[in-house]
């Protein structure tokens, strides 16, 4: 299956992630990861799905990420509930680039896509050298009310899942 634009947003989609609280905020914390249930948590709701191919990798970290932190209060502005930084990386290592990232708002959540396996399923994997294997292809999706609005995966570089164009396309 290949998701786009104006399809209902595949149901039974879930990630893991671990929350931020300020009893793990240093960094060499670890808490403990749960399920984030999609259908649950934002059903109703408006989110910016982000995907990177891996976390501290030096587009996601340099360009790809910071941006949408640095615009977070924009996106709210513009009717997002929640944005997810998604990444086949283990939730650990995800909590631990949220951290970086200086992210502390319980609505910018760093999730795992374990094994790849919703990207793989709605056509967004990427298949790297066979020791880095399937990750999450660079791509972002709006959802809203669990319809896909906007999506669009780069083959290179930071564009149409950069921050500016989503911001475009809210």
């Amino acid at each position: 299956m290949t998701l786009k634009a104006g399809d209902k947003f595949p149901e039974g989609v879930n990630f893991l992630y671990i929350a931020y609280t300020p009893e793990v905020a240093d960094v060499k914390a670890c808490g403990i990861p749960i399920p984030l249930d999609f259908d649950k948590e934002f059903g109703d709701k408006t989110v910016v799905i982000v995907s990177i191919p891996g976390a501290f990798t030096p587009t996601c970290t340099v360009n790809h990420i910071p941006p949408f932190v640095e615009k977070f209060e924009t996106l709210t502005s513009k009717g997002v509930d929640a944005v997810i930084v998604l990444s086949a990386n283990d939730p650990f290592v995800q909590s631990a680039f949220g951290k970086v990232n200086g992210v502390t708002d319980e609505s910018f959540i760093f999730a795992t896509d374990p094994a790849a396996e919703f990207s793989k399923s709605v056509g967004l994997s990427v298949d790297l050298p066979p020791a880095m294997g399937t990750r999450t292809a660079r791509y972002a999706i709006i959802v809203s009310k669990g319809v896909v609005k906007y999506i669009e995966k780069d083959a290179k570089g930071v564009v149409g899942s950069g921050v500016d164009a989503v911001l475009a396309a809210l």
